[in-house]
């Protein structure tokens, strides 16, 4: 399998890269109307695991399931073909890892925002049956100053079979919650331990648990030791609830909005009534006690070895207390999903080249920007340009057969006109609730109305666009001198360009857009169809300008008008109804003129 990444994945262009984590990379791409999405691929040796793609098609079905103003939503997917992926709506900005590690901790407002905001969307979370075990910095968009979690990439549904091996877990380690660590069961309390490490970052620019080793934080996770005294006072008793050691212990999401909502910055006092729960566990409640100081709001100290079920391991044995190394002047950019958030940040300019142990230059991300609007209609030029061109064909070939090429010109525009009626309203489906199995009798059952409609619209075009024709017809006739029949021809032409540029004719001509945006899947094929295009387009209007005319299977209009003149049908309207009258006979139609 490639991994060249491709400049189209199925309808949509690809921009350019956004973000790199362990199962994919992150796209800003467009789909057919021009519209930013965000599209994840699968690494291709990810790809080819068959326990990975077992993970996206979750990723979909999960996100699915959630409806929150603050998750992203999917737009779309593909999980069978050679490179999977899944497309979100596009949010643009920051994530609130790089926006604090950019700008430095949040402030009051800005953290209760971020933690009501993160609270809601685990509510809806969680009411899917759903536990997401990768909240972190990371995974956290700010949207005009509103949390959006991003990425569903561990997710999985409550009960749902573990599909990582004995021993062993996914996510990253600083925001991980301590059952996920001891792989022992998990439950949607470990979302509210990772979302309250989430909060903590916010505050104060570093992890609850503190950086350096693997080991290290682990063994700090799983001891409950969070740094809880570095947070802001009014916060600390909201973070001390949701950082318990263990699960049954914390509050759930739904209680900790509640929490949430009550947080003030200027008052650093808790309410807690002793619960009668079968975990022995303190519920918010309406007694308060306000505290002199904050030490009691921090984990319980266990002064000696705490009783476990097995023995401990030996106190030598036990890591030092964490010390932090010194940082070089020159330290490579970890991955997104493998950056514990208290590495100091980045440099504002990275240097051009520096290997890394493995030899490799330190892979960073480009800035997380959005595509300006010249960009994306740069990626839709080329099929809108083969459009044109194919229009000047078809109005060529309409000059050379005015009554042939026309009739087939009303019949394209009916069918082009169904296709966007069905198709268009399911990609507009699809962009609210993702593609599902469903969509194929959507449109089966839909093409009836579909038909009604087409028809219904095209009856009141065609006119329309006859009204066009016959105007360019007057004016090349007594304005440009031309014969009745050359000035008939160009009518014949201008009325087939009619049905697809004058108003009405937009579904036509979306439709047209869509299949070639969906064939022509690279620059060079656009470069390649426009020349083949334009090459017959050129020879159209050429023979068009060149020969006279063919009225097959009706006769010249300079002959009919003659024999109408004889007939003393001398009036304008006579001379339209019967020409209109002749038009239907010759094409065996005769029964549906009203003149007859």
């Amino acid at each position: 399998m490639s991994t060249q990444a491709p400049e189209r994945l199925g309808p949509y262009r690809l921009v350019r890269k956004i973000g790199e984590g362990g199962m994919g990379v992150v796209h800003l791409g467009l789909d057919s109307e021009g519209r930013e999405v965000a599209i994840k691929v699968l690494h291709p040796h990810v790809a080819a695991d068959l326990k990975a793609r077992d993970r996206l098609t979750r990723e979909v079905e999960t996100m699915r399931r959630v409806r929150s103003p603050y998750v992203a939503e999917v737009v779309d997917a593909e999980l069978v073909g050679g490179q999977p992926y899944v497309v979100t709506r596009f949010a643009p900005g920051r994530t609130l890892e790089e926006t604090v590690l950019a700008e430095g901790a949040l402030e009051a407002r800005q953290i209760i925002r971020l933690a009501q905001g993160l609270c809601t969307a685990l509510v809806a979370i969680h009411a899917a049956e759903v536990i997401h075990r990768d909240f972190k910095p990371s995974n956290v968009m700010l949207v005009n100053g509103e949390p959006l979690v991003i990425d569903f990439g561990i997710a999985h549904l409550v009960n749902a079979t573990r599909l990582t091996q004995t021993g062993m877990f996914v996510g990253t380690p600083g925001y991980l919650a301590p059952e996920i660590i001891r792989d022992s069961e998990i439950t949607q309390a470990a979302d509210v331990h990772a979302l309250a490490s989430t909060v903590f970052f916010a505050a104060t620019g570093a992890p609850p648990f503190g950086t350096g080793t693997f080991e290290a934080v682990c063994f700090n996770i799983m001891e409950g030791r969070a740094q809880i005294d570095k947070a802001p006072a009014w916060l600390r008793g909201w973070l001390s609830r949701a950082l318990r050691v263990e699960p049954g212990a914390r509050p759930s999401a739904q209680e900790l909005l509640r929490m949430a909502r009550s947080l003030d910055p200027t008052v650093t006092s808790f309410h807690e009534t002793p619960s009668d729960g079968p975990t022995g566990t303190k519920r918010m409640g309406n007694r308060t006690r306000v505290m002199d100081n904050y030490a009691d709001v921090l984990p319980p100290v266990t002064y000696g070895s705490p009783p476990a079920p097995s023995p401990a391991p030996p106190r030598e044995e036990k890591p030092p207390p964490y010390v932090p190394a010194p940082m070089p002047d020159r330290h490579p950019a970890p991955r997104v999903d493998q950056r514990v958030a208290g590495y100091p940040a980045p440099p504002t300019h990275p240097p051009a080249y520096q290997p890394t142990q493995g030899g490799r230059p330190p892979q960073q991300p480009p800035p997380y920007s959005p595509a300006p609007p010249a960009e994306r209609k740069r990626y839709l030029v080329g099929s809108q340009f083969v459009g044109l061109l194919l229009l000047v064909t078809l109005t060529a070939l309409a000059v050379m057969l005015p009554v042939a090429v026309s009739a087939v010109a009303v019949a394209l525009a009916l069918v082009l006109r169904v296709g966007e009626y069905l198709f268009g309203d399911m990609v507009k489906r699809r962009q609210v609730r993702g593609s599902s199995a469903a969509d194929p009798l959507l449109v089966l059952v839909g093409t009836p109305w579909a038909l009604v409609k087409a028809a219904l619209v095209t009856l009141v075009h065609v006119p329309l666009a006859l009204m066009f024709g016959v105007c360019v017809w007057g004016v090349l006739r007594w304005g440009g001198g031309m014969s009745v029949n050359d000035a008939a021809a160009y009518g014949a032409g201008a009325f087939s360009a009619g049905l697809f540029v004058l108003p009405g004719g937009g579904a036509p001509r979306k439709a047209v857009t869509r299949s070639l945006t969906g064939v022509l899947r690279t620059p060079g094929a656009a470069l390649v169809a426009a020349l083949v295009v334009g090459t017959a387009a050129l020879l159209a209007v050429m023979f068009a300008m060149g020969q006279n005319p063919s009225w097959v299977p009706w006769r010249a209009p300079e002959t009919v008008i003659d024999e109408l003149t004889s007939q003393a049908r001398h009036s304008t309207m006579g001379l339209i109804t019967g020409l209109i009258d002749s038009l239907l006979n010759g094409m065996g139609m005769g029964f549906l003129s009203p003149w007859s």
